[in-house]
């Protein structure tokens, strides 16, 4: 029996609140992929084809209802906004983890020189005694 976590489909991560700005030509490959996905074995990169050379706006919140990928608006809508509330969330709790542990890190390191400094002092307080 499969779990329901299996069942669910996977949800994109939400990039940032406004489109990519891009020149299309027809014809040519439109190298955006970086691969980065690849790992997951998840996502696939979408396929762009243009008619025309313009300048173009790719969807940046990856929550887009265009087949091809180009921004609908939906970072401005209800849905989008939501997403984008979830994505600060999430990096407001990442940095608030990293901030902890660069804090934890930074208390050892002045019990280390604080230990450092008692040492040297002990160290020249019984050479002292011992040439006096």
């Amino acid at each position: 029996m499969s779990s329901s976590s299996e069942n669910k489909p996977i949800e994109p991560v939400f990039v940032q609140a406004k489109p990519y700005k891009v020149d299309l030509v027809p014809g040519k490959n439109q190298p955006f992929c970086d691969g980065s996905h690849r790992a997951a074995g998840v996502f696939k990169p979408k396929k762009i084809t243009v008619d025309e050379a313009k300048t173009y706006f790719l969807c940046g919140c990856k929550y887009t209802h265009n087949e091809q990928g180009f921004c609908d608006g939906t970072h401005r809508k209800e849905e989008g906004i939501k997403k984008y509330n979830e994505f600060l969330l999430k990096a407001n709790s990442k940095l608030k983890d990293e901030i902890a542990q660069a804090q934890r890190k930074q208390k050892v390191a002045n019990v280390v020189a604080g230990l450092s400094i008692a040492f040297v002092l002990v160290s020249a307080a019984i050479k002292y005694r011992l040439y006096k």
